[in-house]
């Protein structure tokens, strides 16, 4: 198997490349990759092509939702951090019952937060979700989130932490982003406002683990 694959819709093969596959549908290119509790599908560019059938958008996330009480455990911590004007990383780890919330040993300034520790046994290594926190800065991924976030996992922002609290989620495929509704990873709590809604007609979403469902 090649780290990369290419294939058509029609039929569609959806996992063909070790890394990720560029699917060639009727609708546009997609990429599709699967992970330990993740499966998603999105599209790259938008296009017409006669002779290939049209696919939708996928996310599959066999992860229970994370819970609202650790949510807001990391946005107290975020607030404490805005107050001196600083950024803050976060992983959140699945502990195969649980979810575990880790602020690691990291360098931060106004600008940038980065992990100290990123070797195969640190919780860089082994998080499902990154999270970072923009003090009172708006809740986007910066060009340099997007160096920085190479991997197959769920990025998130947190931003205007003080005033206007919001957070934006994305899936992260090796340098390629598909930004999502945070409502469908996290139980969300008051007062914190998700960045993204999504139009659903082209997209199935899948969501909550063990209890599963479409939303």
């Amino acid at each position: 198997m090649s780290l990369i694959g290419h294939v058509t819709s029609s039929p569609v093969t959806p996992w063909h490349g070790a890394l990720y596959t560029y699917v060639w549908a009727g609708n546009g290119v997609f990429i599709h990759g699967r992970r330990d509790h993740l499966e998603v599908r999105f599209q790259l560019s938008p296009a017409k092509v006669r002779g290939l059938e049209e696919v939708t958008e996928l996310f599959e996330f066999k992860l229970p939702r994370v819970p609202v009480q650790i949510l807001q455990q990391l946005w107290t911590m975020a607030r404490a951090q805005a107050i001196g004007n600083l950024e803050e990383l976060y992983h959140l780890l699945w502990t195969g019952e649980t979810w575990e919330l880790v602020r690691p040993k990291q360098s931060q300034t106004s600008a940038t937060c980065r992990p100290l520790e990123d070797g195969p046994d640190s919780s860089h290594a082994r998080a499902v979700i990154e999270i970072h926190s923009h003090h009172e800065m708006q809740p986007r991924f910066s060009r340099q989130d997007d160096a920085d976030e190479t991997g197959f996992r769920l990025y998130g922002v947190i931003g205007k932490v003080l005033s206007d609290p919001h957070i934006r989620l994305r899936v992260g495929l090796y340098g390629h982003f598909w930004e999502i509704p945070a409502g469908w990873v996290f139980e969300l709590p008051g007062g914190l406002q998700d960045c993204v809604a999504y139009r659903m007609e082209n997209c199935v979403a899948i969501t909550g683990g063990n209890n599963a469902e479409e939303v």
